[in-house]
Order: structure tokens, then C-alpha cells, then sequence
């Protein structure tokens, strides 16, 4: 009998708490079972079900004194891990007995009498009243085993899993690329990205004991290399999408982003839960910079939650914050003879044929980079010239456009592939080597040129010479 009392002292110490002063919103589920105990669930998820099973009948003299029965028609079996009788009937716990077993949970609900119905809240607090004296069992994530006696016939329990919010690692910052949830990708300089930040959201958080209201929510993006688009922002909570009215969206000189959402109405006693718990979503676009042609933009979503008493609670140390990759080609020019060679000019296309220019812009260093919008794209001079910013697993196109003096210009663009040589589906640098062949001398002028008429006048000039010398040896003779 000292071991069961210890154990629901020690359960009541850990559960049981008082909400002095808590504003709540409360639901109340008539039992009828005929007595005057309640139990409460103090901080209900609204959309959990919830229930409550008596396990055994109890009596106390009002004081430390409890008697545990096995209600009438109830046989417990002695190959049960928990619990014991004696030969009057009294029930006491085993020495081993481990509550937070789960097969104690499946137990407990297979014993036990259910009171009452099944409840789904829909209030922040829960409570089932009319309950009789006895030993439960409460059903949902709480696990709980409780006692109603005259010395605590009202008893107020935490829904023990539902500690506080589930915030992931970064924030659940994913980038969104053909409707999947990613964490690395790859673009060119001004290409637009979907980000998602989802998390999920409780109206309470519990730690050491006590509970409180949470009564805000805030969202710090803060990111890198990319601009993000202001007029695309969206906050959602479940399905519904937030008005302008109830969150705020700013934005510092740096291009960092702070969402606040309000989790409570009104103040003090009257304060209430404005939302169910559930999945917070914000999506948005962002266009990358040029900051990223030298490999990649980086994006980190900081969470944190403030309750009642003015206490903010980050999130968890981030993993590595979602990626995008950048990736670049060297162009080498060359003669017929592989040699280096300066002089010519070029332009950046999506296609073979037709299709879209891709505008550079010349960096400080000699390098080039993709231009962001409104920048006036440039040729590109080779001999040896470097591309950045653009996009992996791409086939670009070369187009020459003046090719070096005395050398023919090229008559078809020349690819270049930003995948690795070995494994198609991964992105990689490039190096690309176009040739220029010398062009051949033309006619100066006339239709056959004056080669013609050169030869002609060395074929009549050697025929003189041997005529003149025929006619000198007959004359000698």
C-alpha cells in the first residue's frame, strides 16, 4: 500500500498543477457517472482525443490513507507487470512496476472501464467531470494514472508530449523545386527560388513543471545572396492563409525578413488562444544575386516563441541552412595549331539555334558573371575568359561573334556542359576549348584573278625565248 502511495505522489507532484492566474478556455465533458470528482486537462490540443478509464475503486479516510480495489466483475491477473492483490482483496503496486512502460498504456486501456465518452478538444483546457473516487487512466499522449479521493477530487493534468512547439532544424527552411521539399538546388544569377518554412505550432509550452501561454510566434530570415521578394510573402496556419491584419512582415536595410504572428487574443484573465495547434507555413520567392557566382547562396529561418511572462525560447541549433549552387566554364581559344589565341568575342545562349540570350557583365578581376536585371550585358574577349553564376546541370551555347583577325569566324555555337564527366545527373565546372582555323587569300580583283594572266605572260615568254633561239642555230647552220 506504501509503494501505490508513493507512486501517485509522485505521479500528483509531477502533473498536478494549479494555473493561477492562466486565462484559458475551457470545455467541460459530463460523465455520468455519478460523482463529484473531475479531472482536467489543462492545456488540451484542440483536435486530440481524449479519454479516461477507471482502473480500480478507491476509499480514503480524507487524509494519507488510500485503499485500492478491483471494481466489481474486474478479475486482475496476477501475471500483470504492475499490479498486485492481496488475499482481503487490497491492491498495491509492484515493486517493479514501471508506468511509462507503453505496454502499461495498452494494459490500462484493456483493464480499464472507459467513463464517459471519447472527447476531441476544441477548447484549450478539458474537463471531465462527475467522475467517482478511484484510480484512472488518461488517455492521448498524458500516458497519466491520477487518483480522485475527498483530499483531491479535482485533479488538473499536462498533456505530457505536447511540451511546446516541434520547431526542425533551421525552421523547417526547405527550397521548393518541381513541388519537392529540398535543401541544396542550383540556378543562375536572377533566377527566382520558392522557399517554405513550416513548423508546428502549440498554444502552451511546458518545461520543469509549469506551463504557460504561448502568445506570439517570430520568424527571422535572413539571407544570402538572395533578394527576396517582398509582394510574394505568405503565412499560413493549417490551411488558412493569414490577412495582412493579423501578422506583421518587415524588412531591415539588409533584405533580412521578421514575421510576427499574434497566437493570442485579448489580455490577461480574458486572454485566449486565437489559434488551433497545428502546421505554421510561410512560402515566398527570391531572386539570386550576384554574390553567389562564386559557388552558392545560403538562407537561415530562426523560430522562437514568446509566452506570458515575457520569456522568448529559440529554436535548436540549425543544421547546414539550405544551399543553392552556382557553377562556372573557362573558355579557351586556340588556332588550328592548339596555340592561345586573342581577338575574339562571344555571346552566352540558352539553344543551339534561336533561343535566349544569357547577358554577362565583366567583373573587377577580368572574370565575367551573369548579369542581374537592368545590367547591359558585354561580349565576352577570348583568349582565356572565365563565366560564372550560372546554372549546373545546363548545356549553354557559344556564339562567336568576332573572331580574331585573319581567322575565319565559326559558323555554329559551340556547347558547353555544366555536368560532371562521370555522372550526368551531378553538376560540375567546365572547360571549353574553341579552335579558329586562318582563312585563305582571295582574288584581288578581276573574275580569274591576276594569277591568270601572270602565268599566261610566262608561258608567251618562254615560247619567245625558245623561237628566237631555234632561229639563230638555222641561221648559223
Amino acid at each position: 500500500m506504501k509503494k501505490i502511495r508513493k507512486v501517485i505522489t509522485t505521479i500528483l507532484a509531477a502533473l498536478t498543477l494549479v494555473f493561477a492566474g492562466l486565462p484559458v478556455s475551457a470545455e467541460t465533458v459530463h460523465t455520468g457517472a455519478g460523482g463529484d470528482g473531475t479531472i482536467t486537462i489543462s492545456n488540451a490540443t484542440q483536435g486530440k482525443q481524449y479519454s479516461i478509464y477507471k482502473l480500480f475503486d478507491a476509499t480514503t479516510d480524507g487524509a494519507d490513507g488510500f485503499a485500492y480495489l478491483v471494481p466489481s466483475g474486474k478479475t486482475l491477473e496476477a501475471s500483470n507487470a504492475w499490479f498486485e492483490k492481496d488475499n482481503a482483496g487490497n491492491v498495491s503496486a509492484k515493486p517493479t512496476a514501471d508506468f511509462s512502460d507503453s505496454a502499461f498504456v495498452a494494459w490500462a486501456e484493456s483493464f480499464g472501464t472507459q467513463v464517459g465518452s471519447t472527447v476531441t478538444a476544441s477548447e484549450d483546457t478539458l474537463t471531465f467531470d462527475q467522475l467517482t473516487y478511484g484510480y484512472y487512466f488518461v488517455k492521448s499522449s498524458l500516458g497519466a494514472v491520477v487518483t480522485l479521493n475527498t483530499a483531491a477530487k479535482d485533479v488538473s493534468v499536462i498533456d505530457k508530449n505536447d511540451v511546446g512547439p516541434d520547431i526542425t532544424v533551421d525552421g523547417g527552411k526547405n527550397l521548393i523545386v518541381n513541388n519537392q521539399k529540398v535543401k541544396t538546388t542550383t540556378a543562375k544569377i536572377g533566377d527566382t527560388i520558392n522557399f517554405e518554412i513550416t513548423f508546428n505550432a502549440t498554444n502552451f509550452v511546458t518545461s520543469g513543471g509549469v506551463t504557460e501561454r504561448i502568445t506570439k510566434y517570430t520568424i527571422v530570415d535572413t539571407p544570402s545572396d538572395l533578394a527576396i521578394n517582398q509582394s510574394s510573402v505568405k503565412v499560413f496556419v493549417g490551411s488558412t492563409e493569414l490577412a495582412e491584419t493579423a501578422r506583421t512582415i518587415t524588412f531591415n536595410a539588409t533584405g533580412q525578413m521578421t514575421i510576427v504572428i499574434p497566437w493570442v487574443t485579448g489580455t490577461g484573465a480574458s486572454a485566449t488562444s486565437i489559434y488551433s495547434p497545428g502546421e505554421v507555413k510561410v512560402t515566398y520567392t527570391g531572386i539570386l544575386q550576384a554574390g553567389a557566382q562564386d559557388g552558392e547562396a545560403s538562407n537561415h529561418a530562426a523560430i522562437s516563441y514568446t509566452t506570458t511572462t515575457d520569456t522568448t525560447i529559440p529554436d535548436p541549433d540549425p543544421d547546414p541552412d539550405p544551399k543553392v549552387y552556382t557553377y562556372k566554364f573557362t573558355l579557351n581559344k586556340v588556332d588550328g595549331s592548339s596555340n592561345a589565341l586573342t581577338g575574339a568575342k562571344f555571346r552566352l545562349y540558352d539553344a543551339a539555334t534561336g533561343g535566349n540570350e544569357i547577358a554577362v557583365v565583366k567583373n573587377a578581376d577580368g572574370t565575367y558573371r551573369v548579369a542581374e536585371a537592368g545590367e547591359t550585358g558585354v561580349d565576352i574577349d577570348a583568349g582565356t575568359a572565365v563565366v560564372k553564376g550560372l546554372k549546373g546541370l545546363e548545356t549553354y551555347h557559344l556564339e562567336e561573334t568576332k573572331a580574331p583577325d585573319g581567322y575565319n569566324i565559326l559558323t555554329a555555337r559551340q556547347a558547353v556542359k555544366l555536368v560532371d564527366a562521370n555522372d550526368a545527373t551531378k553538376a560540375a565546372d567546365a572547360t571549353v576549348t574553341v579552335k579558329n582555323n586562318k582563312g585563305t587569300a582571295l582574288p584581288s580583283t578581276g573574275s580569274f584573278g591576276t594569277t591568270m594572266f601572270y602565268l599566261a605572260g610566262s608561258v608567251l615568254l618562254v615560247g619567245a625565248l625558245v623561237y628566237m633561239i631555234s632561229k639563230r642555230r638555222m641561221n648559223n647552220i
